[in-house]
């Protein structure tokens, strides 16, 4: 019986494609196509200090900092206060 669990395993894992698997502090996993960190890097560059502007935050920077793995807490996604990177950047050029 193992091994029939373990080939329909692993014809799932080939039918999802590359997939990033975030695991979570709750014990619990988070998956995202791998395309999607250009998409979650893309999203936090437009948050950085754009105030009540900002767009929702993509659902893998979240997962980033709940994460339990240590590459990915250390990661830039990883941002201690999300709130504190939305807040308006302070204009110097005058």
């Amino acid at each position: 019986m193992g091994g029939l669990r373990g080939r329909i395993e692993r014809l799932e894992r080939e039918a999802e494609g590359e997939v990033l698997v975030i695991r979570q502090k709750d014990g619990t996993t988070r998956r995202f196509p791998a395309g999607e960190v250009k998409a979650a890097f893309v999203n936090l560059m437009e948050r950085h200090g754009a105030g009540d502007d900002a767009p929702p935050e993509h659902p893998l920077i979240d997962a980033a900092r709940n994460s339990s793995e240590p590459d990915w807490l250390g990661s830039f996604f990883a941002l201690e206060d999300p709130k504190k990177w939305v807040e308006p950047v302070e204009d110097l050029s005058g």
